[in-house]
């Protein structure tokens, strides 16, 4: 089973995306358009990884949104960018906890 399917089997995820810092589609579970979404997560995590050094975090491991219906988790793992879309909300802590578990797995 691929990376991508695990985190999107996890109880609160609806759809998930592996993509790269360039935005490239890598690979889609149960997303309706998974290239939009790859493009997107793809320029906002390369932002984020050169706001991160610029302001001395480090390297960026995870960043979450989420507004009153969804939430979306980024999580990059060397050049990949993964995204899933959690619903409902209330599900997002054990789905970061989740996806934070898998990572380190396949590290």
């Amino acid at each position: 089973m691929s990376d991508l399917k695990v985190i999107a089997r996890i109880p609160g995820v609806r759809g998930a995306v592996r993509g790269d810092l360039e935005g490239t589609l890598l690979e889609v579970e149960g997303e309706a358009d998974g290239e939009a979404v790859a493009a997107e997560m793809g320029l906002a995590a390369s932002s984020l990884c050169e706001a991160g050094e610029a302001l001395g975090l480090g390297v960026l491991r995870r960043l979450t949104a989420a507004g009153p219906a969804r939430a979306s988790v980024v999580a990059l793992r060397g050049a990949d960018v993964i995204s899933a879309r959690v619903e409902p909300v209330r599900a997002l802590p054990a789905v970061e906890k989740a996806i934070d578990n898998s990572l380190q797995e396949w590290t």
